[in-house]
């Protein structure tokens, strides 16, 4: 894929289910549902390795999934390895 400046993630600022304003993407570490509070129809998918997705995890209690608020500066250096239309 040929990435052009209006491909590329940018910061998004919310909540994200927390009492804290955060800036950044929101990944988590698996797809997700409507039931999970995803929106949208494509899932993409990335290699991100685990030291760079730690420092951003945000920690909530009794999620089946581990969730992340990522600066888009710093998701933008991985590559989408896979897009799926649901």
């Amino acid at each position: 894929m040929d990435e052009t400046r209006s491909e590329r993630f940018r910061d998004g600022v919310g909540y994200y289910k927390t009492a804290i304003l955060l800036t950044g993407v929101w990944v988590s570490d698996r797809p997700l549902d409507e039931n999970e509070g995803a929106v949208g129809r494509w899932v993409l998918a990335m290699e991100v390795p685990a030291d760079v997705l730690e420092p951003y995890e945000v920690l909530a209690e009794c999620m089946p999934y581990r969730e992340f608020v990522i600066p888009a500066e710093v998701l933008n250096r991985y590559k989408i390895t896979e897009v799926i239309d649901d």
